[in-house]
C-alpha cells in the first residue's frame, strides 16, 4: 500500500489545516483519496464519499478494511 502526501506548504501557519493524501497509484482506478473536510478527513473511492474520519490513522484503517471487504 503506497501513500503519497503533498508538500506541507502551510507548516508555519498558526492553525495549520490537515493535508490530504492518496492511497495507491494515481493511475490505478482502485486508488483512495483522503481530502480535508472541515477538521476531519473524507475518504473517497471511485468518486463516492465513503466515510468521514477524524485523523490519518483511522482513515488508513478504514481503507484497509474496505479493501478486504471488496475482495470477498
Amino acid at each position: 500500500m503506497k501513500i503519497e502526501r503533498p508538500i506541507n506548504s502551510n507548516i508555519l501557519t498558526p492553525k495549520p489545516v490537515k493535508t490530504g493524501f492518496v492511497v495507491g497509484n494515481w493511475d490505478d482506478p482502485d486508488c483512495y483519496a483522503c481530502i480535508p473536510f472541515k477538521n476531519q478527513l473524507m475518504v473517497i473511492h471511485k468518486g463516492c464519499q465513503l466515510k468521514v474520519c477524524r485523523d490519518d490513522s483511522s482513515a488508513i484503517n478504514f481503507i484497509k478494511k474496505h479493501k478486504k471487504r471488496r475482495k470477498k
